[in-house]
């Protein structure tokens, strides 16, 4: 496995860390270049400048007292030099002809010192001697004069305290090393800390158990992107613990529901093995009680299959060109038939098409027929209209029945939702949560009025084709 397979398979702090620390290190590398290049050229350039403008200064000089070399005064050499540039004339015999300090380095201990690979900033056209604790710079140039051929040698001292540029290294290197101690330490503390709420959330999902989820994350109070990963985290075990308790209590309710007509089947059964064969009248009538009971079950299954289809983006809707004036004729005359005691009256029926699945259209209208009865045991008049208005059709069912709290207008269409102000009504209590679902599908809007002991009224908004 390579370095960088390593470094993708490592964890994030891991990641961070070394990320931190190469950036670091970069950093420390440009830092030291720029210190130690800015010293040495700050030691190197003044002093190689300071010879070649003496050596210019020198040869303009000769030249001149090649004219007139009655004129040559030893003394005058000097006059050119730099301030700390050394001046040496030597003939071809090795004779010192002039020297501007004979108390400083001689050609024999620089040859003797001289370095052979100088720094990368030294003069090219220079030599460079590391005599004693100083560097010294040497040049030197050929002259004739007066037929007698001279070498000038130009001498500069660049440091006198090559100790100090030494001490200056291993200071640069010791600290280098402690920096990048003090980074692999920094990032890796640094790193763990930012990462601690991640490392928590990743416990906490560890210790989750299905439906015990009371824990939660605590927020950071800095306002940055790991405090919206946390806050996010708990929004999501939220919705999820959510999501669990309607689970169960759909599971609750549901049972329920079935309980209810199964025990009326398990009583009725019981009933008619005591005294069915010796009573006609009981016989029918608890065969009449366990058929209506296996209705009401079978309904609710339906119910229930259908509820389940949407939750898992299974149920299908085949749309087509329908006649919407029939549907609510056929809706109403199917209804009246079982419940005959109840008054249907159609007071007006537009005739006009729309685009819908022709059986969950008559579901959804069966649903608020069926609804008008069961909460209008007394007065059982139920009244539909269905008008045409613009590109809508506005269809109301209304009862007379007991009547909706408006506070109960939305959750009437949760699942399972009963009112309680009639008192043994049948039903599972998702018919209008189908209801609600098909309308949906339809684009079909749904508005309640309702005022308790005086009725109910539905009224479905309807796109026209």
């Amino acid at each position: 496995m390579n370095l960088k397979q390593k470094y993708q398979n490592a964890e994030i702090s891991t990641k961070i860390t070394m990320t931190y620390t190469a950036c670091f290190i970069l950093l420390l590398m440009i830092i030291n270049a720029v210190m130690y290049f800015g010293v040495y050229y700050a030691l190197y350039r003044p002093a190689s400048r300071s010879i070649q403008y003496s050596m210019k200064s020198v040869k303009d000089l000769m030249d001149t007292l090649a004219q007139n070399p009655h004129d040559f005064n030893p003394n005058s050499i000097r006059e050119p030099l730099v301030a700390g540039v050394v001046l040496r004339a030597i003939d071809d015999n090795g004779n010192i002809l002039a020297d501007t300090d004979s108390h400083y380095l001689t050609n024999d201990d620089f040859n003797k010192t001289i370095i052979e690979n100088p720094s990368i900033l030294s003069n090219e056209d220079m030599e460079v001697a590391a005599y004693r604790d100083a560097l010294v710079y040497r040049s030197k140039m050929d002259y004739t004069f007066e037929g007698e051929h001279v070498t000038l040698y130009f001498f500069r001292t660049i440091t006198s305290e090559k100790t100090l540029l030494d001490n200056l290294e291993n200071m640069l290197l010791v600290l280098n090393i402690l920096g990048i101690i003090f980074a692999v330490a920094f990032g890796n503390i640094t790193s763990k800390k930012i990462l601690k709420p991640i490392k928590t959330m990743t416990e906490h999902a560890e210790k989750i158990a299905f439906g015990k989820m009371d824990g939660r994350i605590e927020i950071p109070p800095a306002n940055d992107e790991l405090t919206e990963l946390a806050k996010t985290f708990n929004e999501m075990l939220d919705r999820v613990q959510g999501g669990i308790n309607s689970q169960q209590e759909f599971v609750i309710k549901a049972s329920h529901a079935l309980l209810n007509p199964a025990t009326a089947v398990l009583g009725s059964t019981e009933t008619l093995k005591k005294y069915g064969l010796e009573e006609p009248k009981i016989f029918y009538e608890m065969t009449d009680a366990i058929s209506d009971s296996i209705i009401s079950m079978d309904r609710i299954l339906r119910n229930l299959l259908f509820i389940s289809r949407v939750d898992q983006n299974r149920q299908k809707v085949n749309k087509a060109k329908l006649n919407l004036a029939y549907l609510i004729q056929q809706a109403v005359e199917l209804k009246q038939i079982t419940a005959p005691s109840y008054n249907f009256q159609i007071l007006q029926n537009d005739d006009a098409a729309i685009c819908g699945d022709e059986d969950l259209i008559l579901q959804m209208l069966e649903v608020f027929l069926d609804n008008a009865v069961k909460y209008n045991p007394d007065n059982k008049k139920i009244i539909v209209v269905s008008k045409v208005i613009g590109d809508k059709i506005n269809l109301s069912i209304s009862d007379s029945g007991a009547g909706i709290e408006p506070e109960h207008f939305d959750k009437i269409f949760e699942r399972f939702f009963r009112i309680c102000a009639v008192e043994d009504v049948e039903g599972g209590g998702l018919g209008l949560t189908i209801a609600r679902w098909i309308a949906d599908s339809h684009n079909i809007k749904i508005e309640i009025a309702s005022e308790l002991g005086k009725g109910t009224t539905f009224t479905l908004i309807i796109p026209a084709l």
